[in-house]
């Protein structure tokens, strides 16, 4: 029950990459400290209290990503900064698992945001002294992190109430139509490990469907439902296969359940 959703135009990076990144303690404190201020390979190193070379293979590894990129270059070697915006949401409980991930490359003639652009221009220009000018930032940062932690604890709700209908939608299966199911499946299927390994496949579509229904809501993409469902990094071959092993249950569900549509070899929901 896998759903993934990956926002940008170019993929330098797949989710199983940047999670690997990421769950490296040395480069995550490289990440925080370059963050906040450039360093070069020989200032992280006297920081982190580990050797150059062991700093200078985790650089590697974080340019070859495009996460960062090398600047003030000198015979020395020069500093190091982030070059790319990274946005990285999990969630997994009982009855619902969602990865959601942006990444996007900064270009030099990427536009930086102003503070005209969000409307704080004019009452900052009225500020003449520095330490008012710190104040007055360092309070509009706030009033941001109060937002963002009213939104976060709104989505926490929301997730709560989403896994609440993803557990009646799995009460209800479990009661109405999984047998219903295994009966259509045993027409076409004869061995005991088939029959469980469709009635677990089928099962995984349905609720792959609910877990993100605005994905699917006009049309189901069946590439987009094998990559939820069997990830992204399948060769043509294994993506022929497994597209052959859906497409029979989806028409089980569409002819169970009236909500589930087909046309023409696709298919949506009808409400």
């Amino acid at each position: 029950m896998e759903v993934e959703d990956y926002e940008e135009n170019k993929k330098p990076i797949n989710l199983d990459i940047l999670l690997e990144i990421l769950g490296n303690p040395t480069r995550r404190v490289i990440l925080s400290k370059l963050a906040k201020v450039p360093h070069s390979t020989s200032e992280l190193a006297n920081e982190l209290k580990i050797s150059r070379q062991a700093v200078h293979s985790q650089l590697t590894i974080l340019a070859d990503k495009d996460i960062i990129e090398l600047i003030e270059s000198d015979e020395r070697g020069g500093r190091y900064r982030i070059k790319s915006d990274i946005s990285l949401s999990i969630d997994i409980s009982p009855d619902y698992y969602g990865v959601k991930y942006n990444i996007t490359e900064l270009k030099q003639n990427s536009k930086v945001l102003q503070l005209k652009d969000i409307g704080c221009s004019t009452d900052y220009k009225k500020i003449k002294l520095p330490n008012e000018k710190i104040k007055f930032l360092g309070e509009k940062i706030n009033d941001i992190e109060k937002k963002i932690r009213e939104l976060e604890a709104e989505r926490y709700d929301l997730l709560q109430n989403k896994q609440c209908f993803i557990a009646e939608l799995k009460n209800i299966m479990e009661e109405k139509f999984r047998e219903k199911l295994r009966k259509t499946i045993e027409q076409r299927q004869f061995k005991a490990k088939n029959i469980r390994e469709s009635m677990n496949l089928i099962e995984e579509i349905f609720y792959t469907l609910f877990f993100n229904p605005q994905k699917y809501y006009k049309r189901i993409d069946i590439d987009n439902l094998l990559d939820d469902l069997f990830f992204s990094d399948m060769d043509s071959i294994e993506r022929a296969q497994n597209r052959i092993s859906i497409e029979p249950l989806l028409k089980d569900l569409s002819n169970l359940m009236d909500f589930f549509k087909e046309d023409d070899d696709f298919w949506f929901f009808d409400f």
